[in-house]
């Protein structure tokens, strides 16, 4: 039996281009927005730490506000990614 090019199981099927983003680029996305958060709340108790001469209290604190808003982040993208 000979090979048909135009066969069902050798098209992309038709219609509209799906909206959903591949899975690499979710955990993209999600690698970034967890270290920016991170990195954002690390940095800010670093700074009030060295500005404030009050060291390691705004960091930890800095620290645990960036680990809690990388969380709400992981949720809300998981949450969405659930209704498609």
């Amino acid at each position: 039996m000979a090979h048909d090019p135009e066969s069902a199981g050798d098209r992309e099927p038709e219609g509209p281009p799906s909206s959903r983003p591949p899975n690499w680029a979710l955990g993209l996305d999600l690698g970034i927005r967890l270290g920016v958060s991170v990195a954002l709340g690390l940095g800010g108790g670093l700074l009030l730490d060295n500005w404030l001469r009050t060291s390691p209290v705004f960091t930890l604190i800095g620290m645990v506000l960036g680990i809690g808003a990388a969380m709400v982040t992981i949720w809300s993208v998981a949450r969405d990614a659930m209704r498609r």
